[in-house]
């Protein structure tokens, strides 16, 4: 395939385009490891994005590799980082209802007496009780 125009950035999804996550076995999707290779091979800047949460960015990359996406982790947009980035940008002090796998990411903004409640896949912990602690 030729490109008639080169893009100047490509913001590529993971779940769908990349893997298959249907269940939980990650799966490269068929062709998907060769495009991005090329697109490695490209020159063209790229970031990957996902709507997952329940993972970290290192999380991720690390699962993205196993699978023959070999990516750094901050080449991956997740709803984790852009949190983190509005956390910091606001000085907020957060209440979590979130996945205790990414709670460590958290880790450097102070807690006590939260200014938001940042909810996401919590699973068990998402309860009235969480939730009252939070306001």
């Amino acid at each position: 395939m030729v490109l008639l125009i080169k893009p100047k950035g490509v913001l590529c999804d993971i779940s769908g385009v990349l893997k298959d996550s249907a269940d939980e076995q990650d799966q490269a999707i068929e062709g998907s490891v060769e495009a991005f290779k090329k697109l490695q091979e490209s020159g063209i800047p790229f970031v990957l994005c996902t709507n997952e949460s329940s993972y970290s960015t290192a999380e991720m990359a690390a699962k993205l590799e196993t699978i023959g996406f070999p990516i750094s982790p901050d080449r991956i947009i997740s709803p984790i980082s852009a949190i983190i980035q509005m956390v910091k940008d606001g000085n907020h002090r957060p209440h979590l209802l979130i996945n205790q796998r990414v709670v460590k990411e958290f880790a450097e903004f102070a807690q006590e007496n939260p200014d938001i409640v940042i909810v996401g896949d919590a699973e068990d912990g998402f309860n009235y009780n969480s939730m009252k602690r939070g306001v």
